[in-house]
């Protein structure tokens, strides 16, 4: 399993540890101390087009208001509360979640969180995931999961987190699907309709699409002819599929790059430098990759890796930050 960061306020005084909790969270919200004593431990791993958070933290408020319609967040957060209770404000309305239930933001409206002590999990979710889940997400900013509904869930999120550090790559796409069914039957127990079932044969088209471009993500000349080839789907179908990111192509360079992202953060391909693991990724050369990468990620390869390496000997906030919001653009 991919860790993007762990994150432990214990480790710091109390001024220096909200400063740079606030500035991990600079992407995503304005960070307010409260009256309570601060503290925050945060670990965080990325799944399958999805972002798995266990979280403990209070004294402290997470404001999204006008940043909403300048960020370009575009998924669901589903909130677990496992112990303590999360208070979320939204327009006009204030929920308080206790321990068992569960809660659904969407990133697009505002909402404040805030609380004195919680012990949460946490998932980004694509919005195509819970189209695929329920169908209909136009009304499930705020939705509460009770503890009875979201049973099933609740216990599936708090094994998951235990598991998550031994859980296989390969294990990511499995776990993605079952929480998509877990999040069906916990919001809709009867049956999310036709709606529903479109989107989850589109999500599933993706995934198959998506896993075999990944296992052909050395081939230069792989192309969309082999993915129709190989799957069946028509040519207008896989445009439609992928139009949100610019078509095929554009989604095979996108699994490209990502890939030589995780490269350039794992220690065991060190020993290869950029002009060998270029072709390897299906990139004409170095300078094509690194070209591309700096257009996507805005720093070169090299400084990418050598800001890693650091970071992994002296754990630095802006190097999880920047992991963290590279992940969070995969969702969008």
């Amino acid at each position: 399993m991919s860790e993007i960061f762990n994150f432990d306020s214990a480790a710091f005084d109390m001024d220096d540890a909200f400063a740079r909790y606030s500035e991990l969270y600079a992407r995503g919200a304005d960070v307010v101390r409260t009256g309570a004593t601060f503290f925050a431990r945060v670990r965080s791993w990325k799944l399958d087009r999805t972002i798995l958070f266990a979280r403990q933290f209070g004294g402290v408020r997470h404001i999204r208001q006008q940043r909403v319609t300048q960020d370009g967040f575009d998924h669901f957060v589903l909130s677990h509360v496992v112990a303590g209770e999360l208070t979320v404000c939204l327009d006009g309305k204030t929920l308080v979640i206790t321990p068992g239930e569960s809660v659904l933001l969407d990133t697009t409206q505002p909402m404040e969180t805030v609380t004195d002590s919680v012990n949460l999990i946490t998932v980004s979710v694509a919005r195509d995931a819970m189209r695929a889940a329920v169908g209909d997400v136009q009304d499930l900013h705020g939705y509460l999961v009770g503890a009875r509904e979201g049973g099933l869930l609740g216990a599936m999120l708090r094994a998951l987190i235990e598991q998550v550090p031994h859980l296989p790559i390969g294990a990511h796409a499995a776990i993605t699907r079952t929480l998509i069914d877990l999040l069906s039957v916990a919001i809709k127990p009867f049956g999310s309709g036709a709606r529903s079932e479109f989107h989850r044969l589109e999500h599933v088209r993706y995934e198959t699409v998506r896993r075999l471009v990944e296992a052909n993500i050395g081939v230069p000349d792989f192309c969309i002819q082999d993915i129709i080839n190989a799957t069946g789907i028509s040519r207008a179908g896989l445009y439609r599929l992928f139009d949100f990111c610019g078509g095929v192509a554009r989604f095979i360079q996108i699994c490209r790059l990502q890939q030589l992202r995780d490269r350039l953060d794992n220690r065991r391909f060190d020993s290869l430098s950029l002009a060998e693991l270029a072709p390897m990724l299906g990139f004409s050369d170095e300078s094509h990759a690194s070209r591309l990468f700096k257009q996507a990620f805005g720093i070169a390869p090299g400084a990418y890796r050598a800001a890693s390496i650091r970071g992994a000997q002296h754990p630095a906030v802006d190097l999880m930050a920047r992991r963290w919001n590279s992940s969070l653009t995969e969702l969008q």
